[in-house]
């Protein structure tokens, strides 16, 4: 056989061993909820808010959230994120993600559980 053939065996068949799945890290399991823009009285101090659940069975060590934001005229203007630590399974987050400047909606970009 030649190198080639030798290392393309090798990486068909050693992600499949038993000591490559032991390895690797649980699965969180994460699901956001409904989110919102909430408005603040003062100008250009909104949240998105919003809920997220660990429906896995692990713990999850940090978890965050993050929004791309618009304005009235859809615009993109800028992110907002929020992050929390030690989330148990079955447990509820109410996040409150800092929205600066005249945010009208907001877009879940991406959810990060580690």
């Amino acid at each position: 056989m030649t190198f080639r053939a030798i290392a393309l065996l090798a990486l068909l068949v050693l992600p499949l061993s038993p000591a490559a799945f032991a390895a690797q890290a649980p699965k969180h399991v994460v699901h956001v909820g409904k989110y919102r823009v909430e408005r603040d009285v003062k100008p250009g101090r909104n949240r998105v808010v919003g809920t997220l659940v660990n429906t896995g069975h692990t713990r999850v060590h940090v978890a965050k959230v993050s929004f791309r934001l618009f304005d009235a005229k859809g615009h993109a203007i800028g992110r907002a994120s929020d992050e929390i630590h030690d989330l148990n399974p079955g447990q509820t987050w109410k996040f409150h993600a800092l929205a600066k400047g005249n945010v009208s909606r907001a877009r879940l970009l991406r959810v990060e559980a580690r």
